[in-house]
């Protein structure tokens, strides 16, 4: 039998400097997604993890709609699985015999199949969506699902005296879910509206965090407070671990090998 290991402790904010799988909380406290498997929401994750090569290889069709790649091999690996548990977990997702929460695409014999990963809130079809009362609704339900994911309750004990930019955040955070643009600005770039709001959707705690870390370490002044957040917020997932790790290297140099 192979040696037990010994795992350490976490320690202050250690834990921000490891990348991890996300998946949405909704897909555990809604009662619409109880019937999911276990299996099923951890695949849900990994494919959100694995839109971040779409942007990278430029994976959007024709309707800028962002697309992945995932195999039953892939899948195999990752949930260390045997095939027939790959493929229910994938039907499970699947529009046409699951819930809904990804579209597969075949694109011939011997080809993986595209595969877009939808988001985890559901699109109204109502005629009256965009009347003020139901976008008012729509807002709310935003709004709770943000602060949900981002632990706002946390952030109030934590992050006290911070909490008026938090809600300028929130606040940010549904009005961008919440456009009707096909492309939204980040920066100077544009990019499809489908893809930021999956990325502003998975934002968690931590990244907040990490937004309003580098909010009071900047020195320079920000003439577009709006454009800025939008940028930190979009790129919070992929800087966060980075910028932290650089900030131990600096603080604390004998522990860099």
């Amino acid at each position: 039998m192979e040696k037990k290991m010994t795992f350490n402790y976490f320690y202050g904010t250690e834990a921000d400097l490891f990348s991890f799988y996300r998946i949405p909380k909704a897909l555990f406290t809604d009662s619409y997604f109880k019937d999911l498997s276990s299996d099923a929401k951890i695949l849900y994750g990994l494919m959100l993890d694995r839109m971040s090569l779409s942007i990278k290889n430029q994976w959007f069709d024709d309707k800028n709609r962002a697309y992945i790649y995932f195999s039953i091999e892939d899948i195999m690996e990752l949930l260390n699985c045997g095939r027939n548990k790959a493929i229910k977990s994938m039907r499970e997702l699947d529009d046409e015999t699951g819930i809904g929460l990804i579209e597969k695409r075949r694109q011939g014999f011997g080809k993986v199949n595209v595969i877009y990963v939808k988001t985890f809130m559901p699109e109204k079809t109502d005629e009256k969506r965009f009347d003020s009362d139901n976008r008012s609704e729509d807002y709310q339900a935003y709004e709770n699902l943000v602060k949900e994911t981002i632990d706002y309750e946390s952030l109030e004990v934590t992050h006290h005296d911070d909490m008026r930019q938090v809600d300028e955040i929130v606040n940010l955070i549904v009005e961008t879910v919440m456009c009707k643009n096909d492309k939204i600005l980040i920066a100077s770039d544009w990019y499809p509206a489908s893809l930021v709001k999956k990325k502003f959707l998975m934002l968690t705690y931590s990244h907040i965090e990490y937004v309003l870390h580098c909010m009071s370490g900047n020195t320079t002044k920000v003439k577009n407070i709006k454009k800025y957040l939008l940028a930190a917020l979009f790129n919070a997932p992929s800087t966060m671990n980075g910028y932290y790790q650089a900030e131990v290297n600096h603080d604390m140099p004998g522990l860099v090998r």
